[in-house]
């Protein structure tokens, strides 16, 4: 407890002084124009045409996977559908140990 209130003692002001400083910088700090720079307006409406024409293409990319594929889908579907089907049967349970391991 001594030497914690020992080094508050002798820290403490020093402390305070360094924090009152960065109060006072904080409002030295030259502001940045938001006219100036990177984005101007004619970039945005390139990124929006670019992304635009992105996501269009992938829409129709989609629509066309999906509507050419429904025929072999439904194709698939049906033969297995037709696929002969035994009824199932479970395995006896505990499983015997002198038969297939191949299970």
């Amino acid at each position: 407890m001594f030497a914690s209130r020992a080094a508050w003692q002798r820290c403490g002001p020093l402390a305070r002084q360094s924090l009152h400083r960065a109060q006072l910088n904080r409002n030295v700090v030259p502001r940045r124009l938001m006219s100036s720079g990177p984005g101007g307006s004619g970039e945005n409406f390139l990124y929006v045409v670019l992304c635009g024409g992105a996501f269009a293409g992938a829409v129709a990319y989609a629509y066309r996977t999906v509507a050419t594929d429904h025929a072999r889908f439904v194709g698939r579907v049906s033969e297995i559908d037709a696929r002969p089907k035994s009824d199932w049967k479970p395995k006896p349970w505990p499983p015997k140990s002198g038969e297939n391991g191949n299970e």
